[in-house]
């Protein structure tokens, strides 16, 4: 396929009352976050603040490490789907920005700071802390931003007028540098993710119970943001298939494949949450199995625990070993939906007990707030990326191949 067969770049057509919708989101959430923080139970809202911390800022990372799984493996399938995962690195900048809130929050958020252990003082320090952590989101997000930025750039290329034709010039094809840049942050961008959410991992969850450790925290974290990152993705494309700049390119053999990767990570994190559970109940270490007896054995937290394991792993599993209900949209759209409310759940599985004493689960209005203000930042970062940039990466070579071989399978 030549370079003039391409069509000329379509952007999304967003309605403009989405963004006023997400606006009041963000003002009710910050709001909310306010009268929390100020109120009778402010640890109520920083830890509601840090479970939408970790869910979206994972969520955002694992759709962008999307992207560098394509371009590692050289995969031509997901081509047309890659600037919607792009557009999740969009709300990594604000992310960054999010993350030194906690700052202000730290002496309600880490018990350590009020009854240290002496053995990990050299590690749990508020200054240590937040500086390796702000300088690994730091980095990871610079990564990540010049990686979409490159993809962007070699679109622009793509798309210059060349004098005389792209095909009299072959010399003259600068988004090839492009591309090779994006080739090579790719793995860089992998290695920097699961060393950074490892890091988050240890000090943002784990460390909120200081006297329990767990080596397999780290790969259960990561992994998990990357199955939310693909569902995210899923559910985006899902929104998006009806697009114009879409028809032809996204069809239902792209949503069986995102359902078959969705199925597979599904599978992948309930292994490592079972390996992690086991190695806890054979070793029966009292330091190990306070923190899982607390979440699965104890009130309130037993039927919640149950809800998100349900939610996240048996109910996805069983609906997606139906080869039909991947390409079927409201189902799927449903059953994204739920997955993402799982693993938000998950999170707050994760962080609560281990600082919330009272015998109630805090649910409620403070943390439909607080999720409500993030989700508007997440989706307003989401439309104002997707609106100024084609949604198809026509430079991408893949994509081109891709297309190609389409081409040739209609007319052979």
């Amino acid at each position: 396929m030549s370079h003039s067969d391409f069509p000329a770049p379509v952007r999304l057509a967003i309605p403009s009352w989405l963004g006023i919708v997400f606006t009041a989101l963000i003002v009710a959430g910050t709001a909310g976050f306010l009268s929390g923080i100020l109120g009778p139970h402010p640890l109520r809202a920083w830890q509601a603040y840090l479970v939408n911390f970790l869910f979206w800022t994972g969520l955002s990372l694992g759709a962008v490490l999307v992207v560098a799984v394509l371009n590692l493996t050289g995969a031509k399938w997901g081509r047309p789907l890659k600037r919607l995962a792009e557009a999740f690195g969009a709300f990594l900048p604000a992310s960054f920005l999010f993350f030194w809130v906690l700052y202000f929050g730290r002496m309600e958020l880490f018990p350590w700071i009020h009854h240290p252990v002496p053995a990990r003082q050299v590690w749990l320090n508020v200054p240590f802390l937040f500086a390796r952590n702000g300088a690994g989101l730091f980095c990871l997000t610079l990564v990540s931003l010049a990686m979409i930025y490159y993809s962007l750039k070699a679109d622009r290329q793509w798309r210059a007028d060349i004098p005389g034709g792209v095909e009299k010039n072959p010399s003259l094809k600068p988004w090839n540098t492009s591309w090779s840049r994006q080739q090579a942050l790719s793995p860089v961008f992998a290695i920097a993710y699961s060393f950074i959410l490892s890091l988050m991992a240890f000090d943002l969850v784990m460390s909120l119970d200081a006297r329990w450790y767990s080596t397999l925290l780290a790969g259960y974290f990561f992994v998990g943001c990357f199955y939310t990152g693909v569902v995210a993705l899923s559910l985006l494309s899902l929104f998006t298939a009806g697009a114009e700049g879409f028809q032809g390119h996204v069809i239902p053999r792209h949503f069986h494949d995102l359902g078959k990767l969705i199925l597979a990570f599904c599978l992948f994190t309930g292994y490592l949450f079972y390996a992690q559970f086991l190695t806890i109940w054979y070793g029966n270490l009292p330091e190990e199995t306070r923190y899982v007896i607390l979440r699965v054995k104890t009130t309130p937290w037993e039927p919640l625990a149950w809800v998100t394991l349900f939610m996240i792993f048996l109910i996805p599993f069983f609906v997606l070993l139906s080869k039909r209900i991947k390409t079927k949209r409201l189902p799927m759209i449903l059953l994204s939906l739920m997955i993402m409310a799982g693993m938000w759940l998950e999170k707050f599985i994760l962080v609560a007990p281990s600082l919330w004493k009272q015998g109630t689960v805090p649910l409620g209005a403070t943390e439909a707030f607080i999720t409500a203000g993030y989700l508007g930042v997440v989706g307003l970062c989401l439309t104002m990326f997707l609106k100024r940039v084609p949604l198809l990466p026509v430079s991408d070579p893949l994509f081109r191949l891709g297309e190609s071989e389409k081409e040739e399978r209609l007319n052979p």
